[in-house]
């Protein structure tokens, strides 16, 4: 049997919140999506005491905030959507940035050919690797883990384990750029377009001003619990993308035009974007 050793507390502790919301999604007979890789991490770690102090913090969120939870679904089905819409393009390579437990390459009906990169952090690595053999679950693709710091120098570590910068790439930057400064998220953009050829996509995720000011505070106090902490948010996603060359289209967390008909919170109040890099930044 292979050893799994629970991530510390965390970002690493919030990509296991994130995952017990994938599960609670998938067991809905209406479900948006289906995670069985999620299912495979809690039965694994059903008796660890890191586990059991995400049960609290997932026990308090469905008590204080009704609709939080859905939030993570509708997140989860709009990039899965606009993934496959890319490599329905053609693009067969695709890289994430902090994959967390993302059980993507288990669960999505990828085409032959797509080489999947997921980045995180050493630690975040190695149990996700352990957790994907333990689960015995076949990739739906080739895939591969890159241990690497996105504040150091990452593109390296991507480049070394094989990443074609030549070739378009989808990119996924979930649940991320929250948690590094402003300074840290423009270094990360500068960094993945310099690698992103022509035609290439990108999908991500960040909160809205108001979260860090006092309307943000409940949510917040809950990330903290998880030992995590939110250091950026801004509401100019659009002309930020488009200053590094990418056309973008942008959704509120709560739209419904993407909610499949569920009822989002309006906390915490985030921004959905998918992007299309087509030229040089400005």
């Amino acid at each position: 049997m292979v050893d799994l050793q629970t991530p510390s507390v965390g970002v690493g502790q919030t990509a296991l919140f994130i995952a017990w919301m994938r599960q609670l999604e998938s067991e809905r007979p209406d479900a948006l999506f289906r995670d069985p890789l999620a299912g495979a991490m809690l039965g694994a770690l059903a008796e660890d005491p890191v586990l059991a102090d995400v049960a609290e913090v997932i026990k308090q969120t469905h008590t204080s905030a009704a609709g939080f939870p859905t939030y993570f679904a509708v997140r989860t089905r709009f990039f899965d959507d606009e993934i496959l819409a890319g490599l329905g393009s053609g693009i067969r390579q695709v890289v994430t940035l902090a994959a967390g437990v993302d059980g993507r390459t288990v669960r999505l009906d990828l085409p032959a050919g797509t080489r999947w990169f997921e980045v995180e952090l050493p630690e975040m690595t190695r149990f996700k690797d352990a957790l994907i053999e333990r689960s015995g679950l076949p990739l739906a693709c080739e895939r591969r883990g890159v241990a690497a710091d996105l504040r150091e120098d990452w593109p390296q570590a991507l480049r070394a384990a094989g990443f074609d910068p030549a070739q378009p790439t989808v990119w996924l930057v979930e649940g991320l750029l929250m948690y590094l400064t402003d300074t840290a998220n423009e270094t990360l953009l500068a960094g993945l377009t310099e690698l992103s050829a022509p035609g290439s996509r990108l999908m991500l995720e960040h909160l809205k001003a108001a979260m860090l000011e006092e309307a943000g505070r409940p949510v917040r106090e809950r990330v903290e619990e998880q030992g995590a902490r939110w250091l950026s948010a801004r509401d100019d996603i659009e002309e930020w993308l488009g200053g590094h060359g990418w056309r973008a289209r942008v959704h509120a967390g709560d739209d419904p035009r993407i909610g499949h008909g569920r009822t989002v919170a309006p906390l915490p109040a985030c921004w959905l974007a998918t992007a299309t890099l087509t030229g040089p930044a400005r």
